[in-house]
């Protein structure tokens, strides 16, 4: 199943999931997010969900969405990462 079939079933029923998120600067974390909806600002390459444990709405790029659940992507635009990157596995 591809990350974006994972995003539309969690949209589809309104499910609460855990996702380990990369960002731009290749800092790794891992947050609940709920009330997830694809992003009329920014276009169907991007989510917006309430971040459970900061209490407020943020936005998610879906490419940089590493793992869902514990099932992991390797979809990582490793290129706009950079060598910044310091994460183990």
């Amino acid at each position: 199943m591809a990350i974006e079939e994972v995003i539309d079933r969690a949209v589809q029923l309104n499910q609460e999931i855990e996702i380990e998120y990369c960002t731009r600067n290749g800092k790794v974390f891992t947050c609940r997010i709920s009330d997830i909806r694809y992003s009329n600002y920014y276009g169907g390459m991007y989510i917006q969900a309430y971040r459970l444990d900061m209490g407020e709405e943020r936005t998610f790029k879906i490419s940089r969405i590493m793992s869902v659940n514990g099932h992991s992507f390797s979809r990582i635009y490793w290129k706009q990462i950079g060598d910044d990157f310091k994460r183990i596995y």
